[in-house]
């Protein structure tokens, strides 16, 4: 939503005011703001802010120049079209006026149809201003979707591969330079195709979501989780020890189990998971990402191979079971 525009007027002698204001009246219906003097003018501006300014050249207080660089310097965050009022006509002098940061200049004694031109000549550069400032908003806004989209799986509702490259590659690079560790575990939904041949793509699908919203919700703030391929989810764990990796794992592995989605082709009639569990410490030191992320997807093999329904942590030594 684009701020509704204002006018002010800066001039200290009392007669060229007056008509000002009466002459914007005749064809300006919205708010007209009114100083007697370059610093009442400059309150007023950083109160209330004025997208056009008609501005008189010698004032007290501030002069016109003075102003218009003052304008220039502050951060408003929108411009503001200046119309510098001047008896001056030396070649130099309007150029020092350009250069302070007016926009436009009206000898004095005015035309006053020559200053309504001017005036609005001004406004419409300001609505210009205003329309592309609008479209750039909508613009950011539609590029943050983009972006959320680009960044989010579709089905899942959490992140995706893409991402999920970008997060561990700043957890690694925050590790290697200064020894954060963090955990990782890939959770990966049994008998994933028997659920689908059983039950269809669609009821497939819902259980997708289910389980990645549940691993989400699980999960401390500051962990993410983000759907790898297929039916498998990884989670990362920033600043987390082993201890504290596997502790998530287990309570997600028995949130997903304590749901009791039926899977009758499943030796424990319910829908499980299992996990693959690692840790990047300073104690078990990676120097690729790609290494922890191979570690975890070796611990998850082996809870399949163990018998699914289970968390499995890789070990130098070898690959545990956990209870």
């Amino acid at each position: 939503m684009v701020d509704e525009i204002k006018i002010l007027i800066a001039e200290d002698d009392v007669i060229p005011r007056k008509f000002l204001l009466k002459m914007l009246s005749n064809f300006w219906e919205g708010p007209i703001l009114v100083a007697e003097d370059g610093i009442q003018a400059w309150e007023l501006m950083q109160k209330e802010f004025a997208s056009l300014l008609i501005i008189d050249w010698m004032m007290p207080g501030l002069t016109g120049i003075e102003l218009c660089k003052k304008i220039r310097e502050a951060n408003f965050g929108r411009y503001a079209y200046i119309i510098l009022l001047t008896a001056k006509d030396e070649q130099q002098d309007i150029l020092e006026g350009l250069n302070a940061g007016a926009d436009d200049y009206v000898r004095k004694p005015f035309n006053t149809q020559e200053l309504q031109l001017r005036i609005k000549a001004g406004l419409r550069v300001i609505n210009l201003e205003n329309q592309l400032a609008s479209k750039n908003k909508q613009l950011k806004s539609l590029n943050e979707k983009l972006e959320e989209l680009v960044r989010v799986d579709p089905l899942m509702q959490i992140g995706n591969r893409y991402s999920f490259y970008e997060e561990i590659k700043k957890l690694h690079y925050r590790f290697m330079r200064y020894g954060d560790p963090y955990g990782l575990y890939i959770c990966d939904v049994d008998h994933f195709k028997q659920y689908n041949d059983t039950y269809g793509h669609q009821a497939g699908d819902q259980v997708l979501r289910t389980v990645a919203q549940c691993i989400k919700n699980s999960l401390r703030e500051g962990d993410e989780a983000f759907r790898y391929g297929g039916e498998e989810i990884v989670v990362l764990l920033p600043l987390q020890q082993i201890d504290g990796t596997l502790a998530s794992a287990n309570r997600v592995l028995s949130t997903i189990a304590s749901m009791n989605i039926t899977h009758e082709k499943s030796s424990y009639g319910k829908l499980t998971i299992s996990v693959g569990a690692t840790a990047c410490t300073c104690e078990h030191l990676h120097t690729n990402w790609k290494d922890v992320l191979e570690e975890a997807d070796q611990a998850l093999y082996q809870a399949k191979e163990n018998g699914r329904n289970q968390v499995c942590v890789y070990t130098k030594e070898d690959l545990k079971l956990v209870d």
